[in-house]
């Protein structure tokens, strides 16, 4: 298992895998592609559960189905974040 689902519940990192699997991202898009966006979310001083970033990152990993060559999954996360934010964030608390 790689390091950053290591640090979770087995069953969060159950749900990442499952999520995984279901794109054609390997493993490190993943990671890249949530690290990313985690620090986006930071940023603009926002946060948001596993759930939520899984769930944006397979519309991401959804979004670049059909294109050739498929571009990583951080750049099309971090387009859609520059396009449309990610509306269910929430205020950080300080």
């Amino acid at each position: 298992m790689n390091s950053w689902l290591s640090e979770m519940s087995s069953e969060e990192a159950g749900a990442w895998e499952l999520a995984m699997t279901s794109h054609s991202f390997g493993q490190e898009d993943w990671s890249a592609a949530r690290n990313l966006l985690l620090r986006l979310l930071r940023e603009d001083g926002k946060t948001a559960s596993d759930e939520l970033l899984r769930s944006y990152l397979c519309c991401c990993a959804e979004s670049g189905s059909g294109v050739q060559p498929l571009p990583s999954l951080a750049s099309l996360a971090h387009e859609l974040y520059q396009e449309h934010g990610m509306e269910n964030a929430q205020a950080r608390k300080l």
